[in-house]
């Protein structure tokens, strides 16, 4: 399943953690509607039938870039 990476740093003295950003992740499946390698045709006006790939994205992958002895914005 298709996914997204959320970049965040840990502030140590309050424990909290602070998004920097996200990356979407393809799954590289055909019978997802958010992959890439989904096809343009699957579901198309015309076809007679309708598109039945999955439109979600699975839990996202918490990746911790760094650490700092601080507190979080919010604390200080």
């Amino acid at each position: 399943m298709c996914h997204r990476q959320l970049r965040l740093w840990k502030a140590t003295q309050c424990g909290h953690l602070t998004f920097t950003g996200e990356t979407n992740i393809d799954c590289g499946s055909r019978d997802c509607f958010n992959s890439s390698a989904h096809p343009a045709t699957c579901g198309a006006p015309g076809s007679g039938t309708a598109c039945r790939c999955r439109r979600y994205y699975t839990q996202p992958e918490r990746i911790i870039t760094h650490e700092e002895n601080v507190k979080c914005p919010r604390c200080s």
